[in-house]
């Protein structure tokens, strides 16, 4: 069954209202990515996958499209050993510039679990 799409007046692309659409699986680390993602979401995903290369990623628009409020859900291994305070800061660093253009940003940062 595919996955209902609704349109965004806004930036008139569909979006998918289900589970993301494909994983992109490169040397061990998976990242999960939605089919259609606004210019914002892609350009902090673009981001923060080149600058921290997470294991898992999420980047989504929760202003409802208009760009002021992003949710972000990283997973990195460059985090192990940091607080959450630390672990945030380093998000918000790499997102100086576009912090400046929205309103606001939840960051939810996580360590992937050690291999035994």
């Amino acid at each position: 069954m595919l996955p209902r799409l609704m349109f965004r007046p806004q930036t008139l692309r569909p979006r998918l209202t289900s589970v993301p659409a494909f994983v992109i699986s490169r040397r061990m680390l998976t990242v999960t990515r939605t089919l259609f993602m606004t210019n914002g979401e892609q350009l902090i995903y673009d981001k923060l996958h080149g600058e921290l290369q997470p294991t898992k990623l999420s980047v989504t628009d929760s202003s409802g499209g208009c760009g002021s409020m992003y949710v972000v859900e990283i997973e990195a291994e460059c985090f192990r050993g940091l607080n959450r305070v630390k672990q945030t800061k380093m998000v918000n660093g790499l997102l100086k510039s576009e912090l400046k253009e929205m309103h606001g940003m939840r960051v939810l940062c996580t360590v992937p679990p050690e291999k035994a």
